[in-house]
């Protein structure tokens, strides 16, 4: 869920040890580009396919958050409206088969909000894209796109069916040792139902507010919205269960297969199989690659497709305002840093 916000930034430990000095973005991000392509640099309007890969450098060992090269490379639209306006140009500045390192101070965004537990101060997220190819039309990106989901479905497929079934295994031997009573969803989530709610199950013809907390199997939380101890109400997050956008967050398979045994109210926990979970995608130091997920899941509430269209503009809004203040405190914070001031001392953003 929330780890996927900083998926848009990537790194790559490979070039580490270049010496080329890294600059500095509009918005305090550091950069450096590694020119090993040829052409023009990307256009407004191009589409462009690349590689891309996470890696969180914190006190100690690094963890890869996120590479592409697990499954298929990743295509956008080289658009200013789409892409923050700092990453855009850098971006245009690059060229086909061109590296882009981007390196961001963790202290940055954690004072925008809305960053993982694992993050800690002092530590950062360094980032590579390795520009592939560009497009000049949507029909040639298109069918590159389609080329990349088939890659992507082949072995995701391969993968999942011998995955699932040691998962499964795991997960039975793990209920059956802690005498749990659940319920194997249709895609192959384990429900327990904590406390049963009231109405009609969910399906794909709503929208659902959900509270969460997820754990590894071996207890250590990795990601909650239940957290009240900044003083704040939890704040439940609204899901998908049609796949439409336009009516909420696109979740884990995991959740939806879940949600479909539930009801408005309902308290349960999932036990969910690494394939319908994040795969073979570590997801920071609490969940290394094919981890079993277990979430604890309220269902605050369900919502018609009307309703479901307005609370999604109103959250999506909402996250627009959060981003844009993460970015501000980003530059405030880098600007400080390069004045030799602390951090803590920097001027906070006007209202």
């Amino acid at each position: 869920m929330k780890h996927f916000i900083y998926l848009l930034a990537a790194t790559s430990v490979l070039f580490a040890s270049c010496n080329k000095p890294f600059k500095k973005s509009e918005g305090g991000m550091q950069y450096k580009i590694i020119s090993e392509g040829s052409g023009k640099t990307l256009q407004s309007g191009n589409f462009f396919e690349i590689q891309v890969d996470q890696v969180y450098q914190g006190s100690g060992k690094d963890s890869v958050l996120y590479d592409s090269r697990e499954l298929a490379n990743q295509i956008f639209n080289m658009d200013s409206n789409a892409i923050p306006g700092p990453y855009y140009k850098i971006f245009q500045q690059a060229r086909k088969g061109d590296s882009i390192i981007i390196k961001q101070l963790t202290d940055s965004l954690m004072k925008g909000g809305n960053t993982p537990p694992f993050m800690r101060k002092g530590a950062y997220i360094v980032a590579h894209y390795k520009i592939v190819n560009i497009f000049q039309t949507k029909e040639g990106a298109d069918s590159a796109y389609k080329a990349q989901m088939e890659v992507a479905r082949v072995k995701d497929s391969v993968k999942s069916i011998a995955q699932t079934k040691t998962d499964d295994k795991i997960i039975t031997d793990y209920l059956a040792k802690n005498n749990i009573k659940a319920t194997k969803a249709p895609l192959g989530t384990y429900v327990e139902i904590l406390s049963p709610g009231a109405g009609p199950l969910i399906d794909t013809s709503v929208s659902v507010q959900v509270l969460y907390r997820g754990k590894n199997m071996q207890g250590g939380e990795f990601d909650t919205n239940m957290d009240t101890s900044n003083g704040r109400p939890a704040q439940p997050i609204l899901v998908t269960m049609s796949g439409d956008p336009s009516r909420g967050m696109t979740v884990i398979k995991g959740w939806n297969d879940g949600l479909s045994l539930l009801n408005k109210g309902a308290k349960a926990r999932f036990f969910i199989p690494s394939p319908l979970g994040y795969g073979s995608q570590a997801q920071g130091p609490q969940l290394k690659a094919n981890e079993i997920l277990i979430f604890d899941i309220v269902v605050a509430d369900v919502l018609d497709r009307t309703q479901a269209v307005a609370a999604n503009a109103a959250m999506q809004k909402m996250m627009m305002a959060q981003r844009e203040a993460m970015m501000q405190a980003q530059q405030q914070a880098q600007q400080a840093q390069g004045q030799g001031q602390p951090q803590g001392q920097a001027e906070a953003p006007q209202k």
